[in-house]
């Protein structure tokens, strides 16, 4: 079961060519930064927005660098190969 689990998490940080990638590990931590600031929040704690909106910040952009990087090896349908409709 633990094995299962380290493997799962494991997964999570590879890139399409299977190593570590930095970007999902800085995506997945500001991810739980984002949340904890919001339980905080929510149980009354005064959260900077400043900083709420800087991880927010961080968050868009490293999912547009994970999608980008999923795209990356795709090709699109050209017209003049005749591969559209």
């Amino acid at each position: 079961m633990m094995k299962t689990f380290l493997k799962w998490a494991a997964g999570l940080l590879e890139d399409q060519q299977g190593a570590a990638s930095s970007k999902r590990a800085g995506f997945y931590w500001a991810f739980a930064l984002l949340t904890y600031m919001i339980v905080k929040s929510a149980n009354g704690a005064q959260v900077n927005m400043e900083m709420f909106w800087a991880v927010v910040l961080i968050i868009l952009t490293g999912y547009g660098l994970i999608t980008t990087e999923y795209f990356k090896n795709k090709s699109l349908p050209s017209i003049k190969s005749g591969e559209l409709p």
